[in-house]
Protein backbone atom coordinates (compact mmCIF):
# COMPACT_ATOMS: atom_id res chain seq x y z
CA UNK A 1 0.00 0.00 0.00
CA UNK A 2 1.23 3.42 -0.76
CA UNK A 3 1.19 6.85 0.51
CA UNK A 4 1.42 10.02 -1.22
CA UNK A 5 3.45 11.22 2.30
CA UNK A 6 7.12 12.43 1.80
CA UNK A 7 9.10 12.60 5.06
CA UNK A 8 11.08 15.75 3.40
CA UNK A 9 13.13 16.61 7.45
CA UNK A 10 17.11 16.33 6.89
CA UNK A 11 18.31 12.60 8.05
CA UNK A 12 20.20 13.12 11.55
CA UNK A 13 24.23 11.70 10.56
CA UNK A 14 24.97 7.85 11.90
CA UNK A 15 21.95 6.67 10.94
CA UNK A 16 21.27 4.06 7.89
CA UNK A 17 18.66 4.66 5.38
CA UNK A 18 17.17 0.97 5.50
CA UNK A 19 15.65 -1.13 3.36
CA UNK A 20 12.03 -1.83 2.49
CA UNK A 21 12.52 -5.45 4.08
CA UNK A 22 13.78 -3.96 7.39
CA UNK A 23 10.81 -1.27 7.14
CA UNK A 24 8.30 -4.22 6.75
CA UNK A 25 9.85 -5.50 9.50
CA UNK A 26 9.50 -2.43 11.72
CA UNK A 27 6.27 -1.86 10.61
CA UNK A 28 5.01 -5.50 11.46
CA UNK A 29 6.02 -5.11 14.96
CA UNK A 30 4.43 -2.12 15.33
CA UNK A 31 1.25 -2.88 14.20
CA UNK A 32 1.23 -5.84 15.78
CA UNK A 33 1.53 -3.84 19.54
CA UNK A 34 -0.81 -1.36 18.01
CA UNK A 35 -3.23 -3.31 17.44
CA UNK A 36 -3.03 -5.39 20.94
CA UNK A 37 -3.47 -2.71 22.79
CA UNK A 38 -6.06 -1.43 20.46
CA UNK A 39 -8.21 -4.69 21.19
CA UNK A 40 -7.58 -3.94 25.01
CA UNK A 41 -8.41 -0.41 25.30
CA UNK A 42 -11.55 -1.79 23.16
CA UNK A 43 -12.59 -4.62 25.07
CA UNK A 44 -15.52 -2.44 26.85
CA UNK A 45 -16.26 0.56 24.50
CA UNK A 46 -15.12 1.65 20.96
CA UNK A 47 -12.65 3.86 20.70
CA UNK A 48 -13.04 7.41 19.19
CA UNK A 49 -11.34 8.76 16.38
CA UNK A 50 -8.81 10.89 18.33
CA UNK A 51 -8.41 8.40 21.03
CA UNK A 52 -7.40 5.84 18.12
CA UNK A 53 -5.12 8.26 16.83
CA UNK A 54 -3.43 9.19 20.33
CA UNK A 55 -2.71 5.03 20.55
CA UNK A 56 -0.93 5.04 17.02
CA UNK A 57 1.20 8.50 17.88
CA UNK A 58 2.35 7.01 21.04
CA UNK A 59 3.18 3.42 19.47
CA UNK A 60 4.67 4.94 16.52
CA UNK A 61 6.63 7.28 18.82
CA UNK A 62 7.74 4.35 21.02
CA UNK A 63 8.94 2.50 17.93
CA UNK A 64 10.73 5.16 16.28
CA UNK A 65 12.99 5.76 19.33
CA UNK A 66 13.79 2.22 19.37
CA UNK A 67 14.79 2.40 15.80
CA UNK A 68 17.07 5.23 16.47
CA UNK A 69 18.73 3.48 19.34
CA UNK A 70 19.71 0.67 16.81
CA UNK A 71 20.82 3.31 14.34
CA UNK A 72 17.41 3.63 12.06
CA UNK A 73 15.29 6.08 11.00
CA UNK A 74 11.19 5.11 10.56
CA UNK A 75 9.22 7.93 8.22
CA UNK A 76 6.94 9.50 9.17
CA UNK A 77 5.01 7.68 6.65
CA UNK A 78 4.63 4.58 8.88
CA UNK A 79 1.83 7.12 11.44
CA UNK A 80 -0.70 7.58 8.86
CA UNK A 81 -0.39 3.88 7.22
CA UNK A 82 -0.16 2.53 10.98
CA UNK A 83 -3.32 5.21 11.37
CA UNK A 84 -5.14 3.87 8.74
CA UNK A 85 -4.51 -0.12 9.16
CA UNK A 86 -6.10 0.40 12.55
CA UNK A 87 -8.77 2.14 11.71
CA UNK A 88 -9.57 0.10 8.37
CA UNK A 89 -9.77 3.44 6.33
CA UNK A 90 -5.86 2.40 4.75
CA UNK A 91 -6.50 4.05 1.17
CA UNK A 92 -8.86 6.98 2.39
CA UNK A 93 -6.45 8.20 4.64
CA UNK A 94 -3.74 8.74 1.92
CA UNK A 95 -6.31 10.39 0.05
CA UNK A 96 -7.77 12.16 2.92
CA UNK A 97 -4.04 13.87 3.03
CA UNK A 98 -4.10 15.37 -0.53
CA UNK A 99 -6.19 18.99 -0.52
CA UNK A 100 -6.73 18.44 -4.03
CA UNK A 101 -8.32 15.17 -3.66
CA UNK A 102 -12.53 15.85 -3.51
CA UNK A 103 -13.84 12.60 -3.98
CA UNK A 104 -13.43 8.60 -4.27
CA UNK A 105 -15.18 5.93 -6.39
CA UNK A 106 -15.16 2.69 -6.42
CA UNK A 107 -16.53 1.43 -9.39
CA UNK A 108 -16.73 -2.70 -8.99
CA UNK A 109 -12.69 -3.47 -9.14
CA UNK A 110 -11.64 0.01 -9.77
CA UNK A 111 -11.11 3.13 -8.63
CA UNK A 112 -11.50 7.24 -9.47
CA UNK A 113 -10.81 10.00 -7.81
CA UNK A 114 -12.06 13.26 -8.72
CA UNK A 115 -9.05 16.34 -8.48
CA UNK A 116 -9.88 19.80 -8.61
CA UNK A 117 -8.96 21.26 -11.99
CA UNK A 118 -8.31 17.99 -13.71
CA UNK A 119 -12.09 16.06 -12.78
CA UNK A 120 -12.11 12.17 -12.55
CA UNK A 121 -8.96 10.03 -12.52
CA UNK A 122 -8.50 6.19 -12.41
CA UNK A 123 -6.83 5.42 -9.06
CA UNK A 124 -5.99 1.90 -10.02
CA UNK A 125 -7.55 -1.79 -9.01
CA UNK A 126 -9.50 -1.54 -5.75
CA UNK A 127 -7.62 -3.15 -2.74
CA UNK A 128 -8.97 -6.39 -1.27
CA UNK A 129 -10.94 -6.13 1.14
CA UNK A 130 -11.82 -2.93 0.67
CA UNK A 131 -15.81 -2.78 0.63
CA UNK A 132 -15.56 -4.98 3.67
CA UNK A 133 -13.69 -3.37 5.99
CA UNK A 134 -16.00 0.02 5.22
CA UNK A 135 -19.00 -1.85 5.97
CA UNK A 136 -17.72 -2.79 9.18
CA UNK A 137 -16.60 1.17 9.96
CA UNK A 138 -20.15 1.83 9.27
CA UNK A 139 -21.98 -0.89 11.43
CA UNK A 140 -19.58 0.60 14.18
CA UNK A 141 -19.94 4.10 13.74
CA UNK A 142 -23.70 3.52 14.19
CA UNK A 143 -24.88 3.32 10.37
CA UNK A 144 -26.55 0.68 8.74
CA UNK A 145 -24.50 -0.81 6.48
CA UNK A 146 -25.63 -2.50 3.04
CA UNK A 147 -27.02 -5.93 2.62
CA UNK A 148 -28.60 -7.74 0.00
CA UNK A 149 -32.25 -6.92 1.19
CA UNK A 150 -31.56 -3.07 1.73
CA UNK A 151 -28.80 -2.52 -1.08
CA UNK A 152 -28.42 0.77 -0.91
CA UNK A 153 -27.13 2.80 2.29
CA UNK A 154 -25.45 6.27 3.48
CA UNK A 155 -23.74 7.11 6.46
CA UNK A 156 -20.82 10.45 7.30
CA UNK A 157 -18.30 9.36 9.21
CA UNK A 158 -15.69 11.48 11.08
CA UNK A 159 -11.70 10.96 11.41
CA UNK A 160 -8.65 12.60 12.19
CA UNK A 161 -5.73 11.98 9.69
CA UNK A 162 -2.64 13.06 10.83
CA UNK A 163 -0.53 15.33 8.51
CA UNK A 164 3.30 14.88 7.55
CA UNK A 165 3.74 18.06 10.07
CA UNK A 166 2.08 16.99 12.33
CA UNK A 167 -0.92 18.74 12.13
CA UNK A 168 -4.04 16.70 12.76
CA UNK A 169 -6.78 17.29 9.90
CA UNK A 170 -10.63 16.39 10.66
CA UNK A 171 -12.47 15.02 8.00
CA UNK A 172 -15.81 13.82 7.54
CA UNK A 173 -16.31 11.09 4.48
CA UNK A 174 -19.89 11.41 3.06
CA UNK A 175 -20.56 7.80 1.77
CA UNK A 176 -22.98 6.42 -0.91
CA UNK A 177 -22.68 2.30 -1.06
CA UNK A 178 -24.31 -0.07 -3.73
CA UNK A 179 -24.07 -3.45 -3.72
CA UNK A 180 -25.67 -6.08 -5.37
CA UNK A 181 -28.29 -6.52 -6.53
CA UNK A 182 -28.62 -2.92 -7.12
CA UNK A 183 -25.42 -2.85 -8.57
CA UNK A 184 -25.42 -6.20 -10.09
CA UNK A 185 -21.69 -6.41 -10.70
CA UNK A 186 -20.52 -5.95 -7.64
CA UNK A 187 -20.14 -2.72 -5.20
CA UNK A 188 -20.17 0.59 -5.97
CA UNK A 189 -19.02 3.48 -3.09
CA UNK A 190 -18.46 6.64 -3.82
CA UNK A 191 -16.84 9.14 -0.84
CA UNK A 192 -16.63 12.85 -0.85
CA UNK A 193 -14.06 14.29 1.54
CA UNK A 194 -14.94 17.43 4.20
CA UNK A 195 -11.86 18.40 5.39
CA UNK A 196 -12.32 20.96 8.75
CA UNK A 197 -9.29 22.94 10.46
CA UNK A 198 -7.88 22.15 13.23
CA UNK A 199 -7.00 25.57 13.80
CA UNK A 200 -8.20 28.91 13.84
CA UNK A 201 -6.94 31.40 11.13
CA UNK A 202 -5.58 34.76 12.14
CA UNK A 203 -7.18 36.32 9.92
CA UNK A 204 -10.70 34.30 8.64
CA UNK A 205 -11.24 34.27 4.80
CA UNK A 206 -14.02 35.68 3.04
CA UNK A 207 -16.36 35.19 -0.04
CA UNK A 208 -13.77 37.40 -1.23
CA UNK A 209 -10.41 36.81 -0.73
CA UNK A 210 -10.94 32.89 -0.63
CA UNK A 211 -9.63 31.05 -3.59
CA UNK A 212 -11.45 29.61 -6.47
CA UNK A 213 -11.33 26.61 -6.91
CA UNK A 214 -9.88 25.92 -10.63
CA UNK A 215 -12.40 24.38 -13.22
CA UNK A 216 -11.63 21.46 -15.26
CA UNK A 217 -11.12 22.66 -18.94
CA UNK A 218 -12.29 20.75 -22.17
CA UNK A 219 -12.10 22.30 -25.41
CA UNK A 220 -14.97 23.14 -28.02
CA UNK A 221 -17.26 20.88 -29.54
CA UNK A 222 -15.46 19.65 -32.98
CA UNK A 223 -18.40 18.84 -35.41
CA UNK A 224 -18.08 15.06 -36.33
CA UNK A 225 -17.33 14.12 -40.16
CA UNK A 226 -20.14 11.52 -40.16
CA UNK A 227 -21.03 9.68 -43.37
CA UNK A 228 -23.60 11.01 -45.45
CA UNK A 229 -26.24 7.49 -45.55
CA UNK A 230 -29.44 6.63 -44.96
CA UNK A 231 -29.22 6.56 -40.49
CA UNK A 232 -31.40 6.65 -38.10
CA UNK A 233 -30.19 10.10 -38.06
CA UNK A 234 -28.47 12.82 -40.48
CA UNK A 235 -25.15 13.81 -40.05
CA UNK A 236 -26.31 17.39 -38.92
CA UNK A 237 -28.94 15.79 -36.78
CA UNK A 238 -26.25 14.34 -35.16
CA UNK A 239 -24.06 17.00 -34.29
CA UNK A 240 -26.54 19.11 -32.86
CA UNK A 241 -27.30 16.37 -30.23
CA UNK A 242 -24.14 15.69 -29.61
CA UNK A 243 -23.04 18.94 -29.42
CA UNK A 244 -26.17 19.47 -26.83
CA UNK A 245 -24.78 16.56 -24.75
CA UNK A 246 -21.25 17.89 -25.15
CA UNK A 247 -22.30 20.75 -23.33
CA UNK A 248 -24.14 19.33 -20.40
CA UNK A 249 -27.80 19.71 -22.30
CA UNK A 250 -29.81 16.78 -21.57
CA UNK A 251 -31.73 14.89 -24.37
CA UNK A 252 -35.12 13.03 -24.13
CA UNK A 253 -35.76 10.39 -26.74
CA UNK A 254 -39.00 9.14 -27.23
CA UNK A 255 -41.33 6.36 -29.59
CA UNK A 256 -43.43 3.62 -29.21
CA UNK A 257 -42.18 -0.05 -28.23
CA UNK A 258 -39.90 -1.54 -30.92
CA UNK A 259 -38.93 2.16 -32.73
CA UNK A 260 -35.35 2.16 -31.27
CA UNK A 261 -34.89 4.06 -28.29
CA UNK A 262 -32.52 2.54 -26.30
CA UNK A 263 -30.63 1.73 -29.49
CA UNK A 264 -29.82 5.10 -30.12
CA UNK A 265 -29.28 6.23 -26.53
CA UNK A 266 -26.65 4.16 -26.18
CA UNK A 267 -25.18 5.36 -29.90
CA UNK A 268 -25.49 8.99 -28.62
CA UNK A 269 -23.93 8.31 -25.19
CA UNK A 270 -20.86 6.09 -26.60
CA UNK A 271 -20.17 9.27 -28.83
CA UNK A 272 -20.15 11.74 -26.20
CA UNK A 273 -17.78 9.72 -24.56
CA UNK A 274 -15.93 8.98 -26.96
CA UNK A 275 -14.99 12.91 -26.79
CA UNK A 276 -13.25 12.63 -24.03
CA UNK A 277 -10.37 10.76 -22.26
CA UNK A 278 -10.96 7.70 -20.66
CA UNK A 279 -12.91 7.86 -17.49
CA UNK A 280 -13.41 12.04 -17.79
CA UNK A 281 -17.83 11.54 -17.70
CA UNK A 282 -19.11 9.40 -14.55
CA UNK A 283 -22.51 7.99 -16.14
CA UNK A 284 -25.01 6.07 -13.78
CA UNK A 285 -27.48 3.80 -16.19
CA UNK A 286 -30.28 2.73 -14.09
CA UNK A 287 -32.43 -0.02 -16.33
CA UNK A 288 -34.79 -2.72 -14.87
CA UNK A 289 -32.90 -4.74 -17.16
CA UNK A 290 -29.30 -4.84 -18.25
CA UNK A 291 -29.28 -3.54 -22.03
CA UNK A 292 -26.95 -0.64 -22.12
CA UNK A 293 -23.43 -1.21 -21.70
CA UNK A 294 -20.84 1.46 -22.66
CA UNK A 295 -16.80 2.03 -23.59
CA UNK A 296 -16.74 -1.60 -25.14
CA UNK A 297 -17.45 -3.44 -21.39
CA UNK A 298 -18.64 -6.26 -21.30
CA UNK A 299 -19.87 -7.22 -18.09
CA UNK A 300 -16.82 -8.30 -16.33
CA UNK A 301 -16.43 -6.23 -13.21
CA UNK A 302 -12.59 -6.88 -12.97
CA UNK A 303 -12.61 -5.30 -15.93
CA UNK A 304 -12.43 -1.23 -16.19
CA UNK A 305 -16.09 0.61 -16.67
CA UNK A 306 -14.03 3.66 -18.00
CA UNK A 307 -15.86 5.10 -15.09
CA UNK A 308 -20.09 4.24 -15.42
CA UNK A 309 -21.84 2.73 -13.34
CA UNK A 310 -24.58 -0.14 -13.94
CA UNK A 311 -27.64 -0.41 -11.73
CA UNK A 312 -30.98 -2.54 -12.00
CA UNK A 313 -34.48 -2.27 -10.28
CA UNK A 314 -35.76 -5.06 -8.13
CA UNK A 315 -39.39 -5.33 -8.53
CA UNK A 316 -41.56 -5.24 -5.62
CA UNK A 317 -42.18 -8.97 -4.16
CA UNK A 318 -45.13 -11.49 -5.39
CA UNK A 319 -47.61 -11.37 -2.72
CA UNK A 320 -45.73 -9.18 -0.33
CA UNK A 321 -43.49 -11.84 1.01
CA UNK A 322 -39.53 -10.57 0.23
CA UNK A 323 -37.43 -8.10 -0.13
CA UNK A 324 -38.48 -4.68 -0.40
CA UNK A 325 -38.22 -3.11 -4.01
CA UNK A 326 -35.28 -1.12 -5.33
CA UNK A 327 -37.11 1.16 -8.03
CA UNK A 328 -35.70 3.33 -9.85
CA UNK A 329 -36.27 6.09 -8.05
CA UNK A 330 -33.99 4.92 -5.31
CA UNK A 331 -31.35 4.23 -7.66
CA UNK A 332 -31.34 7.67 -9.41
CA UNK A 333 -31.63 9.44 -5.61
CA UNK A 334 -28.79 7.41 -4.90
CA UNK A 335 -26.73 8.15 -8.49
CA UNK A 336 -27.23 11.85 -7.49
CA UNK A 337 -24.70 11.02 -4.18
CA UNK A 338 -22.41 9.96 -6.40
CA UNK A 339 -20.98 12.76 -8.58
CA UNK A 340 -21.91 11.63 -11.94
CA UNK A 341 -21.64 13.92 -14.95
CA UNK A 342 -25.02 12.22 -15.96
CA UNK A 343 -27.71 9.51 -15.48
CA UNK A 344 -29.08 7.34 -17.93
CA UNK A 345 -32.18 5.78 -18.09
CA UNK A 346 -33.72 3.15 -19.77
CA UNK A 347 -36.72 4.50 -19.27
CA UNK A 348 -38.79 6.62 -17.11
CA UNK A 349 -42.37 6.03 -16.29
CA UNK A 350 -43.21 7.13 -12.77
CA UNK A 351 -41.74 9.38 -9.85
CA UNK A 352 -37.76 8.83 -11.37
CA UNK A 353 -39.03 10.83 -14.32
CA UNK A 354 -39.30 14.23 -11.90
CA UNK A 355 -35.93 13.13 -10.07
CA UNK A 356 -34.48 12.81 -13.42
CA UNK A 357 -36.01 16.82 -14.22
CA UNK A 358 -34.16 18.26 -10.81
CA UNK A 359 -31.18 16.15 -11.37
CA UNK A 360 -30.41 18.16 -14.71
CA UNK A 361 -31.39 21.32 -12.82
CA UNK A 362 -28.43 20.73 -10.42
CA UNK A 363 -25.54 20.52 -12.99
CA UNK A 364 -26.11 16.48 -13.96
CA UNK A 365 -26.41 17.60 -18.22
CA UNK A 366 -24.63 14.48 -19.58
CA UNK A 367 -28.20 12.90 -18.98
CA UNK A 368 -30.10 11.17 -21.60
CA UNK A 369 -33.60 9.15 -20.83
CA UNK A 370 -36.04 7.76 -22.64
CA UNK A 371 -39.83 7.87 -22.76
CA UNK A 372 -42.93 5.85 -24.34
CA UNK A 373 -45.10 8.33 -26.35
CA UNK A 374 -46.58 8.21 -29.96
CA UNK A 375 -45.69 12.00 -31.30
CA UNK A 376 -42.91 14.51 -29.80
CA UNK A 377 -46.04 16.86 -28.78
CA UNK A 378 -47.30 13.59 -26.82
CA UNK A 379 -43.98 13.38 -24.83
CA UNK A 380 -45.03 16.52 -22.47
CA UNK A 381 -48.37 14.89 -21.65
CA UNK A 382 -46.89 11.67 -21.60
CA UNK A 383 -44.23 13.16 -18.94
CA UNK A 384 -46.93 14.94 -17.04
CA UNK A 385 -48.98 11.88 -16.44
CA UNK A 386 -45.76 9.68 -15.32
CA UNK A 387 -44.64 12.65 -12.72
CA UNK A 388 -47.81 12.98 -11.23
CA UNK A 389 -47.14 9.58 -8.64
CA UNK A 390 -44.20 11.75 -7.19
CA UNK A 391 -45.22 13.29 -3.79
CA UNK A 392 -43.64 16.95 -4.76
CA UNK A 393 -45.43 17.40 -7.76
CA UNK A 394 -48.64 16.63 -6.31
CA UNK A 395 -48.79 20.54 -4.95
CA UNK A 396 -47.25 21.91 -8.15
CA UNK A 397 -49.21 23.32 -11.27
CA UNK A 398 -48.96 22.14 -14.70
CA UNK A 399 -47.61 24.85 -15.31
CA UNK A 400 -44.92 24.68 -12.59
CA UNK A 401 -44.29 21.25 -14.17
CA UNK A 402 -44.10 22.54 -17.76
CA UNK A 403 -41.22 25.21 -16.52
CA UNK A 404 -38.96 22.50 -14.84
CA UNK A 405 -39.47 20.82 -18.29
CA UNK A 406 -37.98 23.51 -20.04
CA UNK A 407 -35.39 24.43 -17.83
CA UNK A 408 -33.90 20.85 -17.62
CA UNK A 409 -34.37 19.01 -21.14
CA UNK A 410 -32.82 20.80 -24.24
CA UNK A 411 -34.02 18.84 -27.09
CA UNK A 412 -36.38 15.98 -27.97
CA UNK A 413 -35.46 12.92 -30.36
CA UNK A 414 -38.94 10.99 -31.51
CA UNK A 415 -38.24 8.17 -33.03
CA UNK A 416 -40.53 5.76 -35.20
CA UNK A 417 -40.50 2.16 -37.20
CA UNK A 418 -41.42 3.70 -40.83
CA UNK A 419 -42.79 0.82 -42.79
CA UNK A 420 -41.03 1.44 -45.62
CA UNK A 421 -37.54 3.38 -44.05
CA UNK A 422 -37.49 1.40 -40.93
CA UNK A 423 -35.96 3.25 -37.78
CA UNK A 424 -35.46 6.74 -38.43
CA UNK A 425 -35.56 10.09 -36.27
CA UNK A 426 -38.78 11.96 -37.19
CA UNK A 427 -38.27 14.77 -35.40
CA UNK A 428 -35.50 16.33 -33.72
CA UNK A 429 -37.16 19.43 -31.87
CA UNK A 430 -35.39 21.75 -29.87
CA UNK A 431 -37.13 22.75 -25.95
CA UNK A 432 -38.20 26.43 -25.23
CA UNK A 433 -36.10 26.92 -21.70
CA UNK A 434 -39.31 29.39 -20.95
CA UNK A 435 -42.76 28.55 -20.65
CA UNK A 436 -45.91 30.53 -22.07
CA UNK A 437 -48.22 30.65 -19.00
CA UNK A 438 -51.62 30.60 -20.82
CA UNK A 439 -50.39 27.16 -22.75
CA UNK A 440 -48.76 25.53 -19.21
CA UNK A 441 -46.67 23.17 -21.54
CA UNK A 442 -43.39 23.47 -23.12
CA UNK A 443 -42.68 24.80 -26.42
CA UNK A 444 -41.02 22.82 -29.21
CA UNK A 445 -39.61 23.97 -31.83
CA UNK A 446 -38.65 20.72 -34.66
CA UNK A 447 -34.98 21.74 -36.10
CA UNK A 448 -35.04 18.39 -38.15
CA UNK A 449 -37.56 16.03 -39.35
CA UNK A 450 -37.37 12.50 -41.59
CA UNK A 451 -38.58 13.54 -45.05
CA UNK A 452 -39.89 10.37 -47.06
CA UNK A 453 -38.82 11.78 -50.15
CA UNK A 454 -35.35 12.25 -49.48
CA UNK A 455 -35.67 9.34 -47.41
CA UNK A 456 -33.49 10.64 -44.69
CA UNK A 457 -33.68 13.69 -41.63
CA UNK A 458 -33.31 16.70 -43.10
CA UNK A 459 -33.59 20.78 -41.26
CA UNK A 460 -36.41 22.34 -41.06
CA UNK A 461 -34.80 25.70 -41.48
CA UNK A 462 -35.54 26.70 -37.77
CA UNK A 463 -32.30 27.59 -35.93
CA UNK A 464 -31.78 27.02 -32.12
CA UNK A 465 -32.38 29.50 -29.94
CA UNK A 466 -31.81 27.55 -26.51
CA UNK A 467 -28.18 27.16 -27.36
CA UNK A 468 -27.36 28.92 -30.67
CA UNK A 469 -24.63 27.79 -33.27
CA UNK A 470 -21.74 29.79 -31.94
CA UNK A 471 -23.00 28.63 -28.30
CA UNK A 472 -22.24 24.88 -29.33
CA UNK A 473 -19.40 25.68 -31.72
CA UNK A 474 -21.17 24.71 -35.21
CA UNK A 475 -21.21 25.91 -38.67
CA UNK A 476 -24.37 28.05 -39.67
CA UNK A 477 -25.28 25.81 -42.76
CA UNK A 478 -25.88 22.67 -40.35
CA UNK A 479 -29.64 24.11 -40.03
CA UNK A 480 -30.37 25.24 -43.42
CA UNK A 481 -33.80 24.13 -45.15
CA UNK A 482 -32.91 22.15 -48.25
CA UNK A 483 -34.98 22.60 -51.52
CA UNK A 484 -35.87 18.41 -51.32
CA UNK A 485 -37.94 19.61 -48.28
Amino acid sequence: MSFDVFDRSVRPRGHETPSGRELDTWYRRMLATARDRQARAASNRRLTPGELEDLARRVFDEFREQALNEGVRLPATMLPRLLGDLSGLGPLLALAQDPGVEDLAVNYGHMYVYRTGEGWIYHGPTPEGFGDGLRVLMDASGYRPPRPDVPIADAMLQVTVPMPDGKIVRAGLRINYLMPPASPYGDVITVRFARYRSEIPAEPLSLITASRLPPARKPPYEPRAFPDGRGVLSPEAANYLLALLYHGQPVVVAGSTGSGKTFTATLLLQNVLNLYPQGKLRLFVVEDTSEILLNGWGGDPTDDTGNVVYTLTRPAPVGGEGPPPVTMYDLIRAALRSRPHGIVVGEARGPEAWELIRATATGHGYSVFSIHATGAEQVWPRFLQAVQAHPDVRHLTPGQVAQAFAEGVAAVVFLVRHPEHGQVALTVAEVSPVVERAAARPALTPLFVFDPGAGRVVPTGNRPLRMTERDLNLPGNLFVRRRTL
